[in-house]
């Protein structure tokens, strides 16, 4: 998979190299429902004999014209939400840089200086997809935007334990420390990217930006360290630490790269740990 930034100053007749069929969205998590629509977007580029994109922005548009000093708590980082698409298939990843100019273009600028010249034939989104300033574009407008060269093709949602699938249904999930339902909208277990640092007293993991962090707790998850996943336990502090309680992994460094597979809270231990001082973490280690 070939994967392109896009900001005002490239040359969009250069980046694009054939034709495709496009999902579109910001695919935070890339979820059930996201991979919804890009399995149906390979699906149409496959009978229609074109290539299989994706196109998205960074950062998420609510920081750019939201209220003023909005957070938003990423699922995943741009890196890791690529390598999901290409398991999925795409070809292409064309990630846009939302800026403020971006956010001032209307429906009909964003698609003729952006997917006409990416040579977009069809695009693929939920249905609650809109474009350019205000989001006054959408599925229903995009043919007639585009003078009728581009075709749509809108996903309904997708439900779970009767709720729709979104990322901030994810993302509140995770604020409650719900970890363990995440596999019935992931389709897996929240994984995140990190450091571990090992010392003396206590072995913390330091998680990669745009991940998020559940609350104080507990937890069951699984580390890999590129040889081999290891069950353990983890301690989430108010101050957002993360400690690796045990048992031991096996490496020749003090500070190594690892996936934490987030599998659930562990509620034995909650009530303990919510008031746990970090001075105490070597006696619990295991």
């Amino acid at each position: 998979m070939k994967t392109t930034t896009i900001d005002h100053k490239n040359d969009l007749n250069l980046i694009a190299s054939c034709p495709a069929v496009a999902a579109l969205g910001f695919f935070d998590g890339v979820h059930l429902g996201h991979q919804k629509v890009i399995q149906a977007t390979k699906k149409l580029a496959d009978k229609k004999g074109l290539k299989t994109a994706v196109i998205s922005f960074f950062p998420h548009p609510k920081e750019i014209i939201g209220k003023t000093g909005e957070r938003v708590h990423y699922l995943l980082p741009p890196a890791e939400k690529a390598k999901k698409f290409s398991r999925l298939g795409v070809d292409y990843f064309y990630l846009i840089r939302f800026t403020p100019e971006f956010a001032r273009l209307e429906p009909k600028e964003f698609v003729w200086k952006y997917l006409v010249p990416l040579q977009i034939k069809h695009t693929v989104a939920g249905y609650d997809f809109t474009y350019g300033r205000k989001g006054k574009g959408s599925l229903d407008t995009m043919e007639e935007d585009s003078g009728y060269t581009i075709t749509v093709t809108k996903i309904e949602n997708v439900e779970r334990n009767n709720e729709k699938i979104s990322s901030t249904l994810i993302r509140n999930k995770i604020q409650l420390g719900l970890m363990e339902e995440l596999p019935d909208y992931l389709g897996e277990f929240y994984e995140t990217k990190g450091k571990m640092i090992c010392t003396e007293r206590k072995d913390e993991l330091i998680l990669d930006r745009y991940y998020m962090i559940p609350p104080v707790g507990c937890y069951d998850v699984a580390i890999g360290n590129g040889k081999g996943w290891f069950k353990g336990h983890v301690l989430v502090t108010a101050q957002k630490k993360i400690y690796w309680l045990g048992p031991s992994i096996p490496s020749a460094w003090s500070i190594f790269r690892v996936k934490v597979k987030w599998i659930s809270r562990n509620m034995r231990f909650i009530s303990e740990t919510a008031e746990m001082q970090e001075k105490n973490l070597v006696s619990m280690q295991g």
